[in-house]
């Protein structure tokens, strides 16, 4: 009893140390503040975005995220549209995390359209950026949340384990009982 009780510990020791949306104003519903640009990058655009504001990005974009746990999955998510067709070759949307391209989105003609992937941390914290070529585009709602995998998986096989431990108690206490009555006698 006592190792399950250290395993249901560790478990609870297990979980990511982020909760919530790591990604700081990744809806940009009043600025582009939390985000390093430059001023031919882009510019914040209110009422454009999903619901209040979103970032028109003639370039790229990119937020130090920090408060990751190496070893845990992150899912990573945002919206964008495209603005005009691309010049010199079709638009692209790459979606980079320490400038490794993680998704590289060639958009449709319909606005509003999401991106999302998983990753794993290596580190602490991450550079993620997001880069518009040929086109500019309009980003919005860009979060970084801990999947909660791990943890979940953790405790699952404790209560696994704890019910086969009372399956495994409630059936020799059964025998148990049945070995100490006193056989029947057949006249």
């Amino acid at each position: 009893m006592a190792v399950l009780i250290i395993l249901m510990l560790s478990c609870f020791a297990q979980t990511a140390t982020a909760q919530g949306n790591l990604v700081v104003n990744g809806g940009f519903d009043t600025d582009s503040s939390g985000w390093t640009t430059n001023v031919s990058s882009g510019y914040y655009e209110p009422l454009k975005g999903d619901p209040a504001g979103c970032f028109t990005l003639y370039g790229s974009i990119s937020q130090t995220v920090n408060s990751l746990t190496p070893g845990f999955s992150y899912f990573v998510s945002g919206i964008y549209d495209v603005d005009g067709e691309g010049v010199g070759g079709p638009a692209s949307l790459a979606v980079a995390i320490n400038g490794v391209s993680l998704d590289n989105i060639r958009p449709r003609n319909y606005p509003w359209q999401s991106f999302s992937f998983i990753y794993t941390a290596t580190s602490s914290s991450v550079v993620l950026s997001l880069t518009g070529t040929r086109a500019p585009f309009r980003i919005d709602d860009i979060a970084m949340y801990a999947v909660p995998e791990p943890n979940s998986l953790c405790l699952m096989g404790v209560g696994g384990m704890m019910s086969a431990l009372f399956f495994r108690h409630r059936r020799k206490a059964r025998r148990e009982s049945n070995s100490t009555r006193r056989p029947r006698t057949v006249s």
